[in-house]
């Protein structure tokens, strides 16, 4: 097997890198993680730091955890049987491949390629990583509570009984949950070990009929919640985060992180994670 290659930084090593500098401004600032308001919510960065790193990749999500915040991450299968994390179904974007399908290639082969050149020359030669290798960093790295959403877009049967295992593995109960796959895959998790999480976009015009049924251990808020909204979920002792996933100017509003932080929310999925906590820093006493 060819691993990630993962000095102290993960594949980076110029101290003029511009993520190495985020790294070092963190450990000297220590204002800049959870600890320093213990109710705040946790920005969730969607598919890693994506706009500062190579999406889905260990330096993307390192940095999430050097800095104090969640990452959200996608889990799909190989041919051969091994959870790896990548968003497409192809290759072909991410990665140095050509436009085949991760279902078709081997882990073997996967881990060929290039899935860091892409973004930026800085990042050459790191690699797709599998969701082993994904959940030991987490393990090993992170700074203080976080949030790994596990968006599941292709499981087989087995690989749903070795997505639970790995999060019995690496103790990630409580710090994990999964999300955007069928309601018989879920069941079927929930099975193999009742403190595997389960998480779900929910709309406003959903939220009492997943709250009567009583499933759901993760509500993702495809709105921005109200406190009585966020209450009615803790009473239930639901996980409340909301999701802002996406980028442009509609999904920077300052105005709406300043409302979800005010509702008392768990966290927030969104792909401006450092604006979002820096934002939440300077606004809140």
């Amino acid at each position: 097997m060819i691993l990630n290659r993962c000095p102290p930084l993960c594949g980076i090593s110029s101290v003029n890198n511009p993520l190495v500098i985020i790294l070092i401004a963190v450990a000297v600032s220590p204002c800049c993680t959870r600890r320093g308001h213990a109710d705040a919510p946790i920005p969730v960065a969607h598919r890693g730091l994506l706009r500062h790193a190579p999406e889905n990749t260990l330096p993307a999500f390192s940095a999430c955890l050097e800095l104090g915040m969640g990452f959200e991450l996608d889990v799909r299968t190989t041919k051969d049987g091994h959870l790896v994390v990548l968003h497409d179904d192809s290759v072909e974007r991410t990665t140095s491949g050509s436009s085949r399908s991760i279902r078709d290639m081997t882990l073997k082969e996967v881990q060929r390629l290039d899935a860091g050149s892409w973004f930026d020359p800085a990042f050459a030669g790191i690699r797709v990583p599998t969701l082993e290798e994904t959940l030991a960093l987490v393990k090993a790295r992170k700074r203080s509570s976080t949030i790994i959403a596990l968006n599941v877009k292709q499981l087989t049967p087995d690989g749903e009984t070795k997505l639970v295992s790995l999060i019995e593995k690496y103790g990630l109960f409580k710090e994990s949950f999964a999300f955007d796959q069928n309601a018989e895959t879920s069941r079927r998790m929930k099975t193999l070990n009742p403190k595997f999480r389960i998480g779900q976009n929910v709309s406003r015009q959903s939220l009492d009929d997943q709250m009567k049924e009583d499933f759901l251990d993760v509500f993702l808020l495809t709105f921005a919640p109200t406190r009585e909204e966020v209450n009615r979920l803790r009473v239930r002792k639901k996980q409340v985060l909301f999701n802002y996933a996406g980028s442009g100017d509609a999904r920077r509003n300052q105005v709406v992180w300043q409302q979800v932080h005010a509702a008392g929310i768990d966290g927030m999925l969104t792909d401006y994670p450092l604006e979002c906590r820096s934002s939440w820093r300077t606004k809140q006493p």
